[in-house]
């Protein structure tokens, strides 16, 4: 078994342990992997499970939190987790992790807000500067363009519509790569965070994330 596949083997093992004493505090959390390696081994193997607003394979004996994990290879997992607080980052070998807590709070995420693709193990805390992005209440539903490895915009790049609370563009620093999505924690508009792999900014009108950024 992959050392990806150990980290699933060990999440259920622990899931499964806390579920059987904790019922009383259960959450509903997806739970799925698109990585084709394990279609045989894990039967919660969904090749849709990648998608940005997966609504699929549920969990409803989970106890915490839910997570996702994002592979460097690209494949995802989806799973219950416990212990773990909201909005909390990890970062391992080959891998990025987002945490939260609520119902079915794992999805419409690509773990922007940890800096995906993974920063550096010698990532900073973070430090907030001010742009000049107009200043407006984030309305009832937010349409953000959402895609990766895209430094402009053009009429192919996919638009995203929900209650999101701010639209974000996040540049990796190292590799140039630009990554745009809708984020549900509330930004100031126009704040913009830096660590030493990414640098966030968000905002809060429709489809603001859609700067030309070049270099």
């Amino acid at each position: 078994m992959e050392q990806h596949g150990l980290l699933r083997f060990i999440t259920v093992v622990l899931v499964l342990a806390a579920t059987a004493v904790h019922l009383s505090t259960a959450a509903t959390c997806y739970f799925c992997t698109d990585d084709p390696y394990d279609a045989d081994d894990w039967p919660t193997y969904d090749a849709d499970c990648g998608k940005f607003d997966y609504k699929g394979n549920t969990d409803s004996l989970s106890f915490g939190g839910c997570s996702i994990r994002v592979y460097d290879s690209g494949y995802i997992d989806r799973w219950a987790t416990i212990g773990n607080e909201d909005g909390e980052c990890m970062y391992d070998t080959d891998s990025t992790a987002c945490y939260c807590t609520g119902e079915y709070c794992n999805t419409d995420s690509f773990c922007a807000d940890c800096g995906y693709p993974k920063p550096t193990p010698t990532t900073t805390e973070a430090t907030t500067v001010t742009t000049t992005f107009s200043s407006t209440d984030a309305p009832a539903t937010l349409k953000c363009y959402q895609c990766i490895n895209c430094g402009h915009i053009d009429d192919d790049i996919p638009v995203i519509e929900g209650e999101y609370l701010s639209c974000v563009t996040t540049m990796v620093l190292e590799s140039a790569e630009v990554i745009r999505g809708g984020s549900n924690k509330e930004h100031p508009d126009g704040e913009c965070s830096q660590t030493s792999a990414t640098l966030s900014c968000w905002c809060s009108e429709d489809l603001c994330n859609g700067i030309t950024i070049e270099f």
